[in-house]
């Protein structure tokens, strides 16, 4: 009986209990993990769009670490609660938000893990028609990819994680050769943000705030659940930074990669397939056509696997069944542009999955740090009206700060990313200090 719960627990892999510290690992097998994690596509199509709508290099690497640097101070914080707690996102959502609050912040980590599918999946169809050269309808091709992409995920990801770790270093290689062969003869600035104001049906970022808050949310998602991970480390500071920080160099460098390649020829993110496997740029052909293949493929199959799990905490249906539903449904969002609207869709993670962070910081950090309560097994209230007040104001707040309608050009208003987060923490400590929960 004993070894019978074992082994269902190995199989849970904790996900309703916490970690025990003999089952902790070293920051350097975590760091691993995160470059695994940290090395995807989409961080090539954003460095692209800052690179052309920054237009220099100086304020695309000073857009870089305003960014990296929002990304790795979540992670850090999120991380610190999931190696003290020893507990997952969920299980975290529940204390802070209550059950029921639990859920919305569960769909809303859903829907943008559903979100990165139908990119992705706009993406891998790009890529098939470029090489084959065939003239489907794009959003047809693009649906049926996304299709096709989700069937692994229905048995889950256990193969394809494996794929991923062959794919990430000949992404990083391939990339890096990349940058040297075509070399550093940029565009004027000039032509480059005329090229960005001209991108439909989204214009690129034009300021240093909104790039570095299209930086943060590229990884928002990652960085605010980085518990999920981070539980299986040892609660040191110390060790959670330094593999925070090594994956985000990383990603750094993928960005500074695309910035590089879009300053370079002048091309749109959507143009990526053209760039690598065309003879008139980089010309890596057939092997490059396979690598991005894999990349996208296996970091698909991963979204739409975590995604499902959300999707689970609110609906009671089997894990394939509820995959194939998200997947008809992310497939659908590839079908409909989300690709040529990847702007808009960074903006809306980062005002939405942030504010979701600073909630978490400031219970645990400001308000629970020495509450026993909070990582105990005790069941948590239904519903958080505060921290759900807070969230829903944060969000109005990055939006409106976002250019839609407000644009601020005075750090650190102009990072909305920032406003989100920050705001999400002042506003929640305010309504727990006046409306006191009684325990």
């Amino acid at each position: 009986m004993n070894n019978k719960k074992k082994s269902d627990l190995i199989l849970e892999d904790y996900s309703l209990e916490f970690v025990p510290l003999s089952k902790r690992k070293s920051w350097v097998d975590l760091a691993v993990i995160w470059i695994g994690i940290a090395v995807v596509m989409s961080a090539i199509f954003r460095g692209m769009m800052i690179g052309m709508g920054l237009g220099n290099i100086t304020s695309v690497l000073a857009s870089y670490l305003m960014g990296e640097t929002i990304l790795i101070l979540i992670m850090v914080f999120m991380g610190y609660v999931g190696a003290k707690t020893g507990l997952s996102t969920p299980l975290i959502a529940n204390h802070s938000f209550g059950r029921i609050g639990a859920i919305i912040i569960s769909f809303s980590i859903a829907l943008s893990l559903i979100g990165w599918f139908g990119v992705q999946a706009a993406f891998f169809a790009r890529t098939v028609q470029f090489y084959f050269g065939t003239h489907f309808s794009l959003p047809l091709f693009s649906f049926l990819c996304g299709i096709l992409m989700m069937v692994p995920a229905i048995f889950g990801i256990r193969g394809l994680s494996t794929l991923s770790w062959v794919a990430s270093p000949f992404m990083i290689i391939i990339f890096a050769v990349g940058v040297f062969k075509m070399g550093f003869n940029l565009l004027p600035s000039e032509t480059l943000i005329s090229l960005a104001k001209a991108h439909q049906p989204d214009p690129y970022p034009l300021t240093i705030g909104m790039a570095a808050s299209i930086v943060a949310g590229g990884f928002i998602v990652g960085a605010t659940t980085s518990a999920d991970i981070f539980r299986y480390a040892r609660p040191k500071k110390q060790d959670i930074f330094a593999a925070a920080t090594l994956a985000m160099i990383v990603s750094a460098f993928l960005h500074l990669v695309g910035s590089l390649f879009a300053m370079n020829t002048g091309k749109y993110h959507e143009s990526l397939p053209d760039l690598i496997i065309g003879n008139q740029y980089l010309g890596y052909g057939f092997i490059g056509f396979i690598v991005l293949l894999l990349a996208q493929w296996t970091t698909n199959d991963s979204n739409l696997y975590s995604s499902v799990l959300a999707l689970n905490n609110i609906f009671r249906i089997k894990r394939w069944k509820m995959t194939i539903i998200a997947g008809i449904f992310a497939s659908a969002f590839a079908a409909f542009g989300i690709l040529e609207r990847l702007e808009l869709f960074l903006i809306l993670l980062t005002v939405g999955i942030g504010p979701i962070a600073g909630i978490f910081i400031c219970d645990f950090f400001l308000l629970k740090k020495s509450n026993k309560s909070f990582i105990s097994q005790n069941a948590p209230s239904r519903v958080n009206f505060k921290a759900l007040i807070a969230y829903g104001v944060s969000f109005l707040i990055g939006w409106t700060t976002s250019g839609h309608p407000f644009t601020f050009h005075v750090f650190p208003f102009s990072v909305f990313a920032f406003n989100g987060i920050l705001s999400s923490v002042v506003l929640y400590y305010i309504l727990k200090k006046i409306f006191p929960t009684k325990e």
